[in-house]
C-alpha cells in the first residue's frame, strides 16, 4: 500500500513471462505500436505522439527540462515537495536558470499565483516551460492543471505535466488542458511493470526541441535523436535510438488492455472512492489528514502520526497485517505516513485490510 509500485494483476506477470522478443521487426512494431496507440486514450490526446522510454519516471522528467530548457534556458516549476522540488536541480544540472513557484506542504499551485509569477517574469515567458507535477507523493496534495495551463497557454509558455503518480487512476486530459509534454508512468495506478515510460509529446514541445538542438547537451536525452529514430527506423520498428526492455512492454500492454477493458471513467470512480474510504477510515481512528481539502488526491493518501510511534507503527503494520505503508520524506519524515491506493490496491477489500491493520497497530503503539 505504498505510492508505487503497485502489485500487477495476475494477467500482467503472465504477460511478462512469456518468450523474449528482438526489439525491432514486422511483429514487434506491431506490438509497439498497439501499446503506444492505446496509452493515446489513457494520456487523454488524439494530437500528440506516445514513446516509451527505457527509463525512470525522473528521467522522463529530465528528459523535457533538457529539451525544453536546455543549457541558458529558464523553466517554471511549481513546487510543493520533495519531486516538484528535484526539477529546479535538473534544470541547473543543464546550466538553466529555475523559477520556482513554491507552494506549502500539503497544498498545490494556483491559476493566479503562476499568472503573478509569469507576468512579474517579463514579457518575454513565450516558449519557455512551466513545470507541474499533478500529484505530489510526498505530501499527497493533487494540483488540478486545466486553469494553470490555460494561464500559460494565453502567454505562450509550454506546459510539462508529470503525471507519474495519477497515470491510469486519475483523469489525464492532455489536449483538453492544453498540455504539451506529458509524463506517465507504468507501474504505479495504471498496473504494469516498471521499465518503461509513457511519455505524451506535442507538436510544440517537438519544434522546442528543434529549435534548442546548439542548447541540448546530451545524446540519448535529446528529443531530436528520437525523431530522427521516429522517421528514419520506424518502418521497420525500431522509432527510438537504444534498445528496449520487450518484455516490459508486452506486460505493459496487458495492463492498458486491463485499464481500457475496465473502462477509464469507471477506473477514475474506483480510485476515487478508494481514497475516500481510507481518509474516512484514517480520520475515524483520530488521525488528521495532512494534505489540504482543496488538493486531495485519489491515488495517495497522508496523515499525520506522532513522531514518538511513527516507525514503531510501520514496523507493526509491516510485521504483523504483511502491509506496507510508507514515511515521509525529507522534513516530513517521521511526522506522517503515506498510503497508496493505486492500481490493484485502490478496492475495497483492500482499503478495509489496511484500516484493520492500521486499527490495530495503532492502538498497540499508542499504549
Amino acid at each position: 500500500m505504498i505510492p508505487g509500485p503497485s502489485q500487477p494483476d495476475r494477467k500482467v506477470r503472465e504477460a511478462l513471462a512469456e518468450p523474449v522478443l528482438p526489439h525491432y521487426g514486422s511483429e514487434w512494431k506491431e506490438i509497439y505500436e498497439d501499446t503506444t496507440s492505446k496509452l493515446t486514450k489513457v494520456f487523454g490526446t488524439t494530437k500528440s505522439e506516445v514513446v516509451l522510454m527505457p527509463v525512470p519516471g525522473q528521467v522522463a522528467v529530465e528528459t523535457s527540462v533538457v529539451n525544453l530548457v536546455g543549457q541558458g534556458g529558464t523553466g517554471f516549476v511549481c513546487a510543493n515537495g520533495v519531486f516538484s522540488g528535484m526539477i529546479p536541480q535538473m534544470i541547473k544540472a543543464v546550466g538553466g536558470k529555475p523559477v520556482i513557484i513554491k507552494s506549502k506542504l500539503g497544498l498545490g499551485a494556483t491559476a493566479d499565483e503562476v499568472a503573478r509569477v509569469l507576468d512579474e517574469s517579463g514579457k518575454d515567458v513565450a516558449g519557455k516551460a512551466l513545470f507541474l507535477v499533478h500529484t505530489e507523493t510526498s505530501t499527497g496534495a493533487a494540483t488540478p492543471p486545466a486553469d494553470i495551463f490555460r494561464v500559460c497557454r494565453k502567454r505562450g509558455v509550454l506546459t510539462v505535466l508529470d503525471a507519474i503518480s495519477t497515470f491510469g487512476g486519475m483523469e489525464v486530459k492532455m489536449d483538453d488542458w492544453g498540455a504539451d509534454y506529458v509524463i506517465g508512468y507504468a507501474s504505479k495506478a495504471l498496473g504494469g511493470i516498471f521499465g518503461a515510460q509513457p511519455v505524451a509529446i506535442g507538436k510544440a514541445s517537438w519544434e522546442a526541441a528543434k529549435q534548442n538542438k546548439a542548447r541540448i547537451h546530451s545524446l540519448f536525452l535529446d528529443l531530436n535523436m528520437w525523431r530522427q529514430s521516429i522517421e528514419q527506423d520506424g518502418s521497420w520498428g525500431h522509432p527510438y535510438p537504444s534498445s528496449m526492455p520487450t518484455s516490459v512492454i508486452v506486460a505493459l500492454r496487458k495492463a492498458v488492455d486491463l485499464v481500457l477493458k475496465e473502462g477509464l471513467q469507471n477506473r477514475y470512480k474506483r480510485h476515487a472512492k478508494a481514497a475516500s474510504q481510507l481518509r474516512r477510515g484514517i480520520t475515524d481512528m483520530g488521525l488528521d489528514i495532512f494534505t489540504s481539502k482543496s488538493f486531495l488526491s485519489n491515488t495517495v493518501s497522508v496523515a499525520k502520526v506522532r513522531p514518538a510511534w511513527s516507525a514503531a507503527l510501520r514496523k507493526r503494520l509491516r510485521e504483523k497485517h504483511d502491509i506496507m505503508i510508507a514515511d515521509g520524506l525529507e522534513s516530513l519524515s517521521g511526522k506522517i505516513i503515506r498510503i497508496g491506493h493505486m492500481g490493484t490496491s485502490a478496492t475495497p477489500k483492500a482499503i478495509s485490510k489496511t484500516l484493520d491493520g492500521l486499527s490495530e497497530s495503532l492502538a498497540k503503539v499508542r499504549d
